[in-house]
Order: structure tokens, then sequence, then C-alpha cells
């Protein structure tokens, strides 16, 4: 069982690397058979088709990130603390395994309907986990009387704003300076 284990691991971090490296659309099965060390037919022992393997994949990223990035706030925790910690271990974990991310998001657009639904369903269950942060900020008074899913929203889009060029480019400089900067924006707005 083990080993069985292991050949599923194996292709599911190969995969990581192969649809990283190529888009969903130009990866090719016996790509990700070849660098996993197993034959395709192997592959489709564990996954049905390209399109599970891409979907268990993207869920075993996610739930690695989840644990780095989430942590849980203490009572003494503002909603701008909590949010500034989220943002620095965001920016470490997408620095520190940026080899294994994707970059060509310009792929999505051509995915057929189920993926992009299940994609937009996992961004949903992001948005659902900060809600709760930004309602305890209204409730303490931290935050201004706002919906706090927007504000959710606002923040998962302006994390993503700043993964792919630091991705791509390592551009914005260290992630603790980057992460204050990004709070500072964040709670006090751009204008002067």
């Amino acid at each position: 069982m083990q080993q069985e284990r292991g050949k599923r691991e194996r292709i599911l971090e190969a995969a990581q690397t192969v649809f990283a490296r190529k888009g969903y659309y130009q990866a090719k099965i016996e790509e990700i058979a070849e660098l996993a060390g197993v034959g395709k037919g192997t592959v489709y022992e564990y996954f049905v088709s390209k399109e599970e393997l891409y979907k268990e994949m993207f869920k075993v990223i996610l739930n690695r990130y989840t644990e780095y990035v989430m942590v849980e706030a203490t009572p003494e925790m503002t909603t701008k603390e909590w949010i500034r910690h989220l943002l620095e271990m965001h920016l470490r974990y997408m620095l520190e395994n940026r080899q294994h991310m994707p970059t060509n998001f310009g792929d999505l657009g051509g995915m057929d309907t189920e993926i992009l639904e299940w994609m937009y369903d996992m961004r949903k269950r992001s948005v659902n986990r900060l809600v709760p942060v930004f309602q305890k900020g209204i409730d303490r008074g931290e935050l201004k009387g706002m919906d706090p899913e927007l504000g959710a929203n606002l923040l998962i889009g302006m994390m993503r704003g700043v993964t792919l060029p630091l991705m791509v480019e390592g551009t914005y400089g260290e992630p603790s300076q980057v992460a204050e900067a990004m709070t500072e924006i964040l709670f006090h707005g751009i204008a002067r």
C-alpha cells in the first residue's frame, strides 16, 4: 500500500511541474508519467482523465498552501496584524514554491466550463474562510462597516495581483516588507 501511495504522490508532483511549465492544454500525460517514473497506463490507474489529475493536483497545492498560510488569530491579534501575517505567509509560500506554480494563466481561457466552475468554487471557499476575519474586524470596530465578503474578495484580488510578478520576476522585495506595504495600502488607501 505504501508503494501505491508513493506512485500517486509522484504522479501528482510530476503533474505539478509539467502543468506549471506547459499549461493545461500543452501538458501531456506521457510527460507526467515519464517525470514520475511510471508508465502512462499507471497514471490512468490513479486518475481517469487529465482533468481529474489536474483537479487532484490543484487540491494538493491548495491544501499545502492553506496549511502554510492560514494562522489562527489569537484574541490579542488585531485584524490588521492577522491580514499582514496572511499576506507575508502568502508571499513567502509563492516565492518558495514558484517553480511549481503555473505562470501561464492565459491557458485558462480555453479550459472547459466544468474546470473553470470548479476553480471558481475553490476561490469562493477561500473567500468564505476570510469573511469571518473581516466580520470580526467590523464587530471589534477595527474595520469600518462594509460587506465582509467584498473585503475578502478585495484582499484575495490584491494577493493574486502581486503573485504573478513575484513568481515570474521575483519583484517587489522581501516578503515581510511587501506584506507591510500591502497592509498599509489596504488599510489606508492610496490617496494622500
